[in-house]
């Protein structure tokens, strides 16, 4: 008797998991159908248009959306290295929508690209000047589908890296270049962001937060250490990040919710978004942490404007003053 009543708990259990799971689901397709159709381009002209396209020997996915894709073309390049805005435009884009043709692409080892590729192809293709190289792939792309001359760049946190690099090299491709948290020393940049982070913690006498920082010290290492660096973001978007009740693009659970009701991704996609973020951090780390774009000199042929906020925990505007 108590075996039978074991069995029909563990049916029930089981039947519960399986309606949890299945709510789950539909409730997510029925949210993804809501934001398609709050987002959908209904004008004429207007383009929208999600594929995978062949960029240095693999497929990698953009997005192209636009109310008249007879407007200007603003590709963004996403920061990371690995975090893919593909599912996260929606949340900012809308009203680009409607002066640009909006380009986002996700990059290598990134959301639905790694979804799509072999991982031991992309760990050993994932490196800085790869990178360089499919953004350059990617402009021309655009230049060729759309027949452009030129385009309009964003680069955001790492993919400011991309982008300045591009608007220094070619310079011929664009009409702007714009930097939101622009990189410009990647060393000197988590210096800083240590300190003025440390020194948050003992203004606030955030006990728990000068243990652990004090614990890494001498911090950046010469090593780049994914863990050192997690610390260290972490008490940063706590202590140096927008204060609470403003608007937060980087909290958790905003991103979270943007990542599942995104109609272009699908529950695998979900899972390169969030596999590709660490895959990226632990393949491209050690190169990225010995970025110094200061190299590049200051001879630029193309306009250049930085976009810096005032509570960005993770690339102190402080840097872009002294460089610009």
């Amino acid at each position: 008797m108590i075996k039978k009543i074991v069995g029909w708990v563990g049916c029930a259990v089981a039947c519960l998991v399986i309606v949890a799971l299945s709510s789950a689901l539909l409730y997510r397709k029925y949210v993804q159908h809501k934001v398609r159709e709050e987002r959908a381009i209904r004008s004429p002209n207007g383009i929208d248009s999600l594929e995978p396209v062949r960029i240095g020997g693999i497929d990698q996915w953009i997005e192209v959306r636009g109310q008249n894709v007879n407007n200007p073309i603003l590709l963004f390049i996403h920061g990371g290295p690995g975090i893919a805005f593909i599912p996260l435009a929606g949340s900012f884009q809308g009203p680009l929508e409607k002066s640009f043709t909006m380009v986002q692409w996700d990059q290598r080892g990134a959301g639905k690209t790694y979804a799509s590729n072999d991982r031991d192809l992309l760990r050993r293709t994932m490196n800085v000047l790869q990178m360089e190289q499919d953004t350059l792939e990617v402009v021309n792309y655009l230049r060729n589908r759309f027949k452009r001359g030129k385009i309009f760049v964003v680069g955001h946190s790492w993919g400011s890296v991309l982008g300045l690099w591009l608007a220094h090299e070619h310079p011929e491709l664009l009409y702007a270049y714009v930097g939101v948290g622009q990189v410009v020393n990647m060393e000197r940049n988590a210096q800083v962001v240590y300190q003025d982070t440390l020194q948050q913690a003992r203004s606030r006498h955030n006990e728990q937060a000068i243990k652990d920082l004090e614990s890494i010290a001498p911090y950046p290492p010469p090593d780049a250490d994914a863990r050192k660096m997690f610390i260290t973001n972490k008490w940063a978007g706590e202590l140096l990040g927008p204060p609470p009740g403003g608007p937060n693009f980087t909290n958790g659970a905003r991103i979270l919710t943007d990542l599942i009701s995104a109609p272009e991704y699908s529950l695998a996609d979900d899972y390169g978004f969030i596999q590709g973020m660490s895959f990226s951090r632990d393949v491209m780390l050690p190169e990225v942490m010995k970025v110094n774009l200061s190299k590049l000199g200051f001879d630029f042929r193309v306009p250049i404007f930085f976009f810096e906020g005032r509570h960005d925990p993770y690339c102190p505007p402080s840097l872009v003053w002294e460089y610009s």
